[in-house]
């Protein structure tokens, strides 16, 4: 069925009206038909791959054109991406030709360039962001004024923690922390930071996930 679909959409988009396209898990053999599926008018996209090795450079390669045939994104959602430079250097780049703004919610299971990082930490109108970091990594503060919910997935020792250092995060609700089983004084440095910023004002909701074999939640 698919060549066929490929054959039908060699020139335009087989659904000029789509607006949203989710596709939670995408099997490998899947990912060279997605491009086939999105158009112009597309704005929400939820992609996940379902594979324990997916083809990074195929991929990598769907990913760059994106920006291109959607150019009014408000929403991305890559999910289960594998960790590789490919993934990180294709992904950063897709967010850096992606229209800062029209985008409302970022959810992205990949680490970013620092560029990318530093770009997506100073989007006015982003609502929702989900970012992995990784060890190490420079991280900038969060100028995000309209910024209601937020994850962050990375390493348990506090870095992550360095975004809230000089933030502006004036109507943040929501915060979650996916860290390793070994937490620490983590709860009392996001107390800390979470007092600088004044977040105690309109925080409601604080989640802290760990990794197996326990999973606790605190709210």
């Amino acid at each position: 069925m698919f060549p066929v679909l490929q054959h039908l959409a060699c020139n335009e988009p087989l659904l000029p009206n789509l607006k949203t396209l989710r596709l939670l898990p995408t099997a490998a053999d899947f990912i060279p038909f997605i491009l086939f599926f999105v158009s112009p008018r597309t704005t929400h996209i939820d992609i996940g791959l379902d594979a324990f090795n997916p083809p990074k450079a195929l991929f990598a390669s769907m990913i760059a054109i994106l920006s291109i045939l959607c150019p009014r994104l408000q929403h991305i959602g890559l999910h289960q991406l594998p960790r590789d430079p490919m993934i990180t250097a294709a992904v950063s780049e897709f967010l850096l030709a992606t229209d800062q703004n029209t985008l409302r919610s970022l959810c992205v299971d990949s680490p970013l360039t620092e560029e990318a990082r530093e770009v997506i930490s100073k989007l006015p109108d982003l609502r929702r962001l989900t970012v992995v970091t990784e060890k190490d990594a420079s991280l900038p503060s969060l100028v995000l004024p309209s910024l209601t919910h937020l994850v962050i997935k990375g390493d348990h020792d506090g870095g992550s923690l360095q975004m809230f250092h000089g933030a502006a995060l004036k109507k943040l609700k929501s915060v979650s922390f996916f860290v390793s089983e070994q937490i620490g004084d983590f709860l009392g440095a996001f107390g800390r930071a979470a007092l600088a910023l004044s977040a105690q004002n309109t925080l409601s909701e604080f989640c802290l996930y760990t990794a197996p074999p326990h999973r606790d939640l605190l709210r």
